[in-house]
């Protein structure tokens, strides 16, 4: 994995409501995803929200991500996208009658 330059949190990053199993038991995201998200995800979500304010430019990147400013490159802002994506949408449900 290539190393990025966003903050480490002290704890991991979990969504207990949306995943309840974790992003790995999910079948959701990757390994490498699921990775990224437990690792980075409480940095990434308070860079989302507005609590924590960028350091670096890879941080900066990423607000500019979220915005729709750029295009996602790494696999975090990818991760984090997809993210959003899965816990914030309603997921589609087929009935078999």
């Amino acid at each position: 994995m290539k190393t990025t330059d966003i903050r480490v949190p002290a704890k991991q990053f979990i969504d207990r409501q949306h995943f309840p199993y974790g992003f790995r038991k999910s079948g959701d995201f990757s390994i490498p995803e699921a990775d990224v998200l437990s690792a980075y995800g409480k940095t990434l979500a308070g860079l989302e929200s507005g609590e924590l304010s960028p350091e670096n430019a890879e941080e900066q990147h990423f607000i500019a991500v979220l915005k729709g400013e750029q295009q996602a490159s790494s696999l975090l802002e990818k991760a984090w996208l997809k993210y959003i994506k899965l816990a914030r949408n309603r997921k589609q449900f087929y009935t078999l009658h």
